[in-house]
């Protein structure tokens, strides 16, 4: 026999006080003591025939308790929570209150609760919705883009290196007249251009192949890496090679060449305004759908739990070593970089973590509050716009889900689709 207690606290905290009868903490006793008995080897006592005072004496009365009060939360705690029909947000903290085997069991399950959310009306909110449109020029640039990436390197030989070559060079560094660590490189390729330093760009253009040139680079007294400080490396650089990148026509062949599914140049650049038309959707939509969020928290007002939101901060936080690691960073450095105390950034991110609970909280809400599914057709549409727009088949995109476990994530989208659907027609929108 179970019975349980609700109580209410501040904050949506929920205390349930579960006691289990007499008679069944003698029988898991009994249980626990057989058991122990079984496992237990003691000299003088054959295996299962150690007395119960024996056993107590042995592994000490907390243990034998400590077994039983497992075995009987283990046993009723599912049970308490779904007869008491509550919802928790996280994994309850459980304190126990009695333990005897010549009383009752009583121990607490204290459970922090979603909030009680009331979503308003909202047609007082107004909101301007950006409908995408594709210029000529944004498909001749991605056009462009993709044959600079099929474009093939050819050796120069009639002319000085000048903008955009390629130079297979072999160089030097130096500082303080001492070479770097690791500052030795043969047959390395640079780029003249918009990604190559200023000094290298200013330095190794007009020059032929054998050349041998200096460029002397100054690096900044914040550089992260205060061994090399305001200090200037100087390159030792001789060109071997000049290459220059020769790029294939405009043509049907060229777009034949992409994939299969292009017969000629049109529909490569249909395909490529589709890719464009959708991305620029999406961003209008999620810009669209955030400042809606935005404009709905405003107005719904609850107790953000504080469970979730120092989950929250603790991801964010780690996200941010592990950025600072990828760049080899240190979280001392970008403090010094961003002149800010950690107390600081976490309290921003606090702040950022607060609202995006929120957000979510109201969300999930409104899922339950208009019983929002997404029905297997449902799933199987959204698989097939993923496969048209990045060119796959939907089996493929659909295996994809599935070995990495995310179909679940699908259903979901599908589902905040639709709250952000059901929102939209509950404001006043303008299209521009």
């Amino acid at each position: 026999m179970i019975n349980i207690e609700k109580e209410k606290k501040e904050n949506n905290i929920i205390d349930l006080k579960v006691t289990i009868d007499n008679e069944k903490v003698k029988q898991e006793y009994n249980n626990i003591y057989r058991e122990l008995s079984q496992k237990v080897k003691i000299p003088g006592f054959r295996t299962g025939r150690v007395p119960i005072n024996i056993l107590e004496m042995n592994l000490g009365k907390e243990y034998i308790d400590q077994q039983v009060g497992e075995k009987l939360i283990k046993d009723s705690y599912t049970d308490a929570i779904t007869n008491s029909e509550l919802d928790p947000i996280d994994v309850p903290n459980i304190d126990i209150v009695q333990i005897d085997k010549e009383n009752p069991f009583v121990y607490k399950i204290i459970l922090e609760m979603r909030p009680d959310i009331t979503i308003p009306d909202l047609n007082d909110i107004s909101l301007e919705k950006n409908i995408p449109t594709v210029e000529e020029k944004e498909i001749n640039d991605d056009l462009e883009r993709i044959r600079e990436s099929h474009g093939k390197l050819i050796s120069v030989e009639d002319r000085p290196s000048k903008m955009g070559d390629f130079l297979i060079v072999d160089y030097t560094a130096l500082v303080d007249g001492k070479p770097l660590d690791e500052g030795k490189r043969e047959k390395q390729m640079i780029q003249l251009g918009d990604r190559a330093p200023k000094e290298f760009n200013d330095n190794l253009i007009n020059l032929q192949p054998g050349t041998e040139k200096e460029v002397i680079m100054k690096i900044p007294a914040d550089a992260a890496d205060k061994d090399l400080a305001g200090k200037e490396i100087i390159y030792q650089i001789k060109i071997s090679e000049i290459k220059e990148k020769e790029l294939p026509e405009l043509n049907d062949d060229f777009a034949k060449s992409i994939g299969d599914n292009y017969q000629n140049l049109a529909e490569l650049k249909e395909h490529i305004k589709k890719q464009l038309f959708e991305r620029k959707k999406y961003q209008s939509e999620t810009e669209f759908n955030e400042t809606l969020m935005e404009k709905v928290a405003e107005k719904v007002d609850f107790e953000t739990p504080e469970v979730l939101v120092n989950k929250q901060v603790e991801n964010m936080m780690n996200n941010l070593q592990e950025d600072l690691k990828s760049r080899n960073m240190k979280l001392e450095d970008y403090y010094k970089i961003i002149k800010a105390e950690e107390e600081k950034v976490k309290k921003e991110y606090r702040d950022i973590a607060k609202q995006q609970i929120k957000k979510e909280l109201i969300i999930d809400k409104i899922i339950k509050d208009d019983k929002i599914t997404a029905t297997e057709d449902e799933v199987n549409e959204k698989i097939n716009e993923i496969a048209q727009s990045t060119n796959q088949k939907p089996l493929k995109v659909r295996a994809m889900f599935e070995k990495n476990n995310t179909l679940d994530n699908l259903t979901e989208q599908i589902k905040r689709e639709k709250v952000f659907e059901l929102l939209t027609k509950r404001i006043k929108v303008t299209e521009k």
